[in-house]
Parts: C-alpha cells; sequence; structure tokens
C-alpha cells in the first residue's frame, strides 16, 4: 500500500468518526446520525480519488499508468 493511500484511508476514518461523534453531540439521535454518515461516506467513497484506491486495494490493474510508483 502507498503512504498516499493510506492517508487517504486515514482521512476518511477519522473525518466518518468525526461527523459521527458531532452529529450524535448536536442531535442526540442516533438513526440521524447514522443517516448523516452514510450521506457522508456517499460523498467521500465515490471522489475519484478514493475509487482509484478501492480499485488498488482489490488488485485491479490501473492501464492508465497516471499514478505509477516510482
Amino acid at each position: 500500500m502507498r503512504p498516499r493511500d493510506a492517508r487517504a484511508i486515514l482521512f476518511v476514518v477519522t473525518t466518518s468518526l468525526l461527523v459521527l461523534i458531532l452529529s450524535l453531540v448536536l442531535l442526540r439521535n442516533y438513526l440521524a446520525s447514522l443517516a448523516i454518515l452514510g450521506a457522508w461516506l456517499a460523498i467521500v467513497m465515490t471522489r475519484p480519488r478514493m475509487l482509484r484506491v478501492m480499485r488498488r486495494l482489490r488488485g485491479e490493474p490501473d492501464w492508465s499508468g497516471y499514478y505509477k510508483d516510482r
């Protein structure tokens, strides 16, 4: 795993926890907080950067050559 991939995954994990905790504190409703977290993850996980990270983690080749390790 590349350092950029690890940082991207760490960003998703930390911001997801932050969104969940803040929404629980502000709303005091776990179902609404889970809905907000789901919306956040839907936005973040469909970004091109995370799509590439998940594709590399699954082992699919990147034929474009744009993100070659050097």
